[in-house]
Protein backbone atom coordinates (compact mmCIF):
# COMPACT_ATOMS: atom_id res chain seq x y z
CA UNK A 1 0.00 0.00 0.00
CA UNK A 2 2.52 2.46 1.03
CA UNK A 3 4.34 2.02 -2.22
CA UNK A 4 1.37 2.41 -4.53
CA UNK A 5 0.62 5.72 -2.68
CA UNK A 6 4.38 6.93 -3.75
CA UNK A 7 3.53 5.86 -7.12
CA UNK A 8 0.44 7.64 -7.16
CA UNK A 9 1.93 10.69 -5.74
CA UNK A 10 4.54 10.53 -8.91
CA UNK A 11 2.05 10.07 -10.93
CA UNK A 12 -0.87 12.90 -9.87
CA UNK A 13 2.82 14.78 -9.86
CA UNK A 14 2.73 14.68 -13.53
CA UNK A 15 -1.08 14.95 -14.63
CA UNK A 16 -0.62 18.19 -12.25
CA UNK A 17 2.12 18.96 -14.63
CA UNK A 18 0.28 18.47 -17.89
CA UNK A 19 -3.07 20.31 -16.58
CA UNK A 20 -0.74 23.53 -15.34
CA UNK A 21 1.17 23.59 -19.24
CA UNK A 22 -1.97 23.51 -20.91
CA UNK A 23 -4.11 25.37 -18.94
CA UNK A 24 -6.85 22.87 -18.30
CA UNK A 25 -7.91 24.16 -15.13
CA UNK A 26 -9.66 27.26 -17.10
CA UNK A 27 -11.82 24.76 -19.04
CA UNK A 28 -12.22 21.66 -16.40
CA UNK A 29 -11.93 23.26 -12.48
CA UNK A 30 -13.54 20.71 -10.92
CA UNK A 31 -11.96 17.21 -11.99
CA UNK A 32 -8.45 19.95 -12.25
CA UNK A 33 -9.11 20.25 -8.50
CA UNK A 34 -9.55 16.51 -8.12
CA UNK A 35 -6.36 15.98 -9.55
CA UNK A 36 -4.42 18.64 -7.50
CA UNK A 37 -5.96 16.93 -4.36
CA UNK A 38 -4.83 13.40 -5.30
CA UNK A 39 -1.41 15.40 -5.84
CA UNK A 40 -1.02 17.03 -2.65
CA UNK A 41 -2.75 14.26 -0.37
CA UNK A 42 -0.86 11.56 -1.81
CA UNK A 43 2.65 13.86 -1.35
CA UNK A 44 1.37 14.37 2.11
CA UNK A 45 1.24 10.88 3.24
CA UNK A 46 3.86 10.15 1.61
CA UNK A 47 5.99 12.54 3.85
CA UNK A 48 4.26 10.91 6.85
CA UNK A 49 5.05 7.82 6.11
CA UNK A 50 8.68 8.11 5.96
CA UNK A 51 9.58 10.86 8.66
CA UNK A 52 7.09 10.15 11.01
CA UNK A 53 7.58 7.09 14.05
CA UNK A 54 5.28 4.67 13.22
CA UNK A 55 4.12 6.68 9.81
CA UNK A 56 3.19 3.84 7.75
CA UNK A 57 0.46 2.93 10.29
CA UNK A 58 -1.19 6.56 9.07
CA UNK A 59 -0.99 5.26 4.99
CA UNK A 60 -4.32 3.28 5.68
CA UNK A 61 -6.89 5.92 7.37
CA UNK A 62 -5.43 8.57 5.15
CA UNK A 63 -5.29 7.13 1.42
CA UNK A 64 -9.18 5.98 2.49
CA UNK A 65 -10.02 9.59 3.40
CA UNK A 66 -8.36 11.01 0.15
CA UNK A 67 -9.89 8.51 -2.13
CA UNK A 68 -12.80 9.12 -0.29
CA UNK A 69 -12.97 12.70 -0.93
CA UNK A 70 -11.98 11.90 -4.11
CA UNK A 71 -15.45 9.37 -4.95
CA UNK A 72 -17.64 12.52 -3.33
CA UNK A 73 -15.74 15.36 -5.88
CA UNK A 74 -15.92 12.75 -8.95
CA UNK A 75 -19.57 12.91 -8.27
CA UNK A 76 -19.92 16.14 -7.36
CA UNK A 77 -18.26 17.21 -10.62
CA UNK A 78 -21.04 14.96 -12.30
CA UNK A 79 -23.79 17.27 -10.89
CA UNK A 80 -21.70 20.51 -11.43
CA UNK A 81 -21.73 19.61 -15.26
CA UNK A 82 -25.16 18.87 -15.51
CA UNK A 83 -26.06 22.43 -14.06
CA UNK A 84 -23.40 24.21 -16.47
CA UNK A 85 -23.75 22.28 -19.69
CA UNK A 86 -27.10 23.64 -20.63
CA UNK A 87 -26.64 24.69 -23.91
CA UNK A 88 -28.09 21.95 -26.74
CA UNK A 89 -25.77 21.31 -30.15
CA UNK A 90 -25.21 18.97 -32.90
CA UNK A 91 -21.92 17.09 -32.64
CA UNK A 92 -20.51 14.60 -34.78
CA UNK A 93 -19.57 11.14 -32.87
CA UNK A 94 -15.30 10.43 -33.72
CA UNK A 95 -14.92 7.42 -31.22
CA UNK A 96 -14.05 7.32 -27.49
CA UNK A 97 -10.69 7.02 -25.44
CA UNK A 98 -10.75 4.25 -23.05
CA UNK A 99 -9.47 4.54 -19.65
CA UNK A 100 -8.32 1.62 -17.89
CA UNK A 101 -8.96 1.03 -13.71
CA UNK A 102 -8.22 -1.94 -11.40
CA UNK A 103 -9.06 -5.64 -12.33
CA UNK A 104 -9.60 -4.74 -15.85
CA UNK A 105 -12.01 -2.41 -15.68
CA UNK A 106 -12.49 0.20 -18.17
CA UNK A 107 -14.49 3.29 -19.19
CA UNK A 108 -15.13 5.17 -22.00
CA UNK A 109 -14.84 8.93 -22.73
CA UNK A 110 -16.48 9.56 -26.22
CA UNK A 111 -14.96 12.04 -28.35
CA UNK A 112 -16.82 15.09 -30.47
CA UNK A 113 -16.27 17.09 -33.54
CA UNK A 114 -18.77 20.34 -32.70
CA UNK A 115 -18.87 23.93 -33.91
CA UNK A 116 -20.04 26.69 -31.44
CA UNK A 117 -20.30 30.69 -32.33
CA UNK A 118 -18.04 29.94 -35.23
CA UNK A 119 -15.31 28.18 -33.31
CA UNK A 120 -15.09 24.46 -34.04
CA UNK A 121 -14.25 21.90 -31.38
CA UNK A 122 -12.66 18.48 -31.45
CA UNK A 123 -13.41 17.13 -27.42
CA UNK A 124 -13.77 14.21 -25.17
CA UNK A 125 -16.81 14.11 -22.90
CA UNK A 126 -16.72 15.06 -19.01
CA UNK A 127 -19.21 12.04 -18.72
CA UNK A 128 -17.63 8.44 -18.69
CA UNK A 129 -19.70 5.81 -20.71
CA UNK A 130 -19.70 1.53 -20.79
CA UNK A 131 -18.09 0.35 -23.85
CA UNK A 132 -21.55 -1.43 -24.04
CA UNK A 133 -23.69 1.27 -24.21
CA UNK A 134 -21.58 3.17 -26.87
CA UNK A 135 -21.59 -0.32 -29.25
CA UNK A 136 -25.43 -0.22 -28.81
CA UNK A 137 -26.50 3.69 -28.48
CA UNK A 138 -24.04 5.47 -31.07
CA UNK A 139 -22.61 5.18 -34.34
CA UNK A 140 -19.05 6.83 -35.08
CA UNK A 141 -19.86 9.34 -37.77
CA UNK A 142 -23.29 10.18 -37.28
CA UNK A 143 -24.43 13.35 -35.71
CA UNK A 144 -26.12 13.59 -32.00
CA UNK A 145 -27.12 16.08 -29.73
CA UNK A 146 -24.56 17.09 -26.84
CA UNK A 147 -25.18 20.09 -24.01
CA UNK A 148 -22.24 22.21 -24.29
CA UNK A 149 -21.00 24.68 -21.35
CA UNK A 150 -21.33 28.64 -23.34
CA UNK A 151 -18.91 30.10 -21.20
CA UNK A 152 -16.34 27.03 -21.58
CA UNK A 153 -17.83 25.34 -24.74
CA UNK A 154 -14.98 22.81 -24.45
CA UNK A 155 -16.54 21.07 -22.33
CA UNK A 156 -19.95 19.49 -22.90
CA UNK A 157 -22.14 16.19 -21.79
CA UNK A 158 -24.84 13.77 -23.86
CA UNK A 159 -27.21 13.35 -21.08
CA UNK A 160 -29.40 16.03 -18.84
CA UNK A 161 -29.80 13.36 -16.22
CA UNK A 162 -28.62 11.80 -12.93
CA UNK A 163 -26.96 8.84 -13.32
CA UNK A 164 -27.11 5.83 -11.00
CA UNK A 165 -23.55 5.85 -10.61
CA UNK A 166 -23.23 9.41 -9.75
CA UNK A 167 -25.30 8.70 -6.76
CA UNK A 168 -23.40 5.50 -5.81
CA UNK A 169 -19.93 7.61 -6.04
CA UNK A 170 -20.92 9.90 -3.58
CA UNK A 171 -22.35 7.62 -1.13
CA UNK A 172 -19.78 5.26 -1.29
CA UNK A 173 -17.41 7.83 -1.44
CA UNK A 174 -18.63 9.20 2.64
CA UNK A 175 -18.48 5.51 3.11
CA UNK A 176 -14.89 5.26 2.45
CA UNK A 177 -14.29 8.97 4.02
CA UNK A 178 -15.99 8.17 7.53
CA UNK A 179 -13.89 4.57 7.18
CA UNK A 180 -11.20 6.77 7.61
CA UNK A 181 -12.05 9.00 9.83
CA UNK A 182 -12.65 6.04 11.95
CA UNK A 183 -9.13 4.21 11.60
CA UNK A 184 -7.44 7.20 12.15
CA UNK A 185 -9.08 8.51 15.95
CA UNK A 186 -7.60 5.63 17.80
CA UNK A 187 -4.37 6.16 15.66
CA UNK A 188 -4.01 9.81 16.37
CA UNK A 189 -4.97 8.93 20.54
CA UNK A 190 -2.83 6.45 20.97
CA UNK A 191 0.03 6.46 19.29
CA UNK A 192 0.39 10.00 17.82
CA UNK A 193 -0.47 12.15 20.81
CA UNK A 194 2.25 10.10 22.94
CA UNK A 195 4.53 10.89 20.67
CA UNK A 196 3.64 14.71 20.84
CA UNK A 197 3.40 14.61 23.98
CA UNK A 198 7.00 13.42 24.23
CA UNK A 199 8.05 15.63 21.70
CA UNK A 200 7.20 18.62 23.38
CA UNK A 201 8.19 17.72 26.78
CA UNK A 202 11.46 17.44 25.45
CA UNK A 203 11.41 20.21 24.04
CA UNK A 204 10.59 22.41 27.26
CA UNK A 205 12.86 20.24 28.95
CA UNK A 206 16.00 21.03 26.49
CA UNK A 207 14.44 24.90 26.77
CA UNK A 208 14.66 24.95 30.61
CA UNK A 209 18.00 23.71 30.52
CA UNK A 210 19.13 26.47 28.27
Amino acid sequence: MTILIYFLTIVFGIVCFVIMKKKRYKVMPLICLIMFICFIGCGIVSILSLTLPYGEILVYPLGAIIFGLVFILVGVNDLYSLLRCREKVDGVYCGYNTYYGGNGISTQSPIFEYTYNGTYYREQTAQNISHKRLNRSMTQGNVYSIYIDPKHPAVFILAKKIKIGTIVSIILGLFIFTYGIDLLYPIFAYVIEPIVYTLLVNCLITLYHI
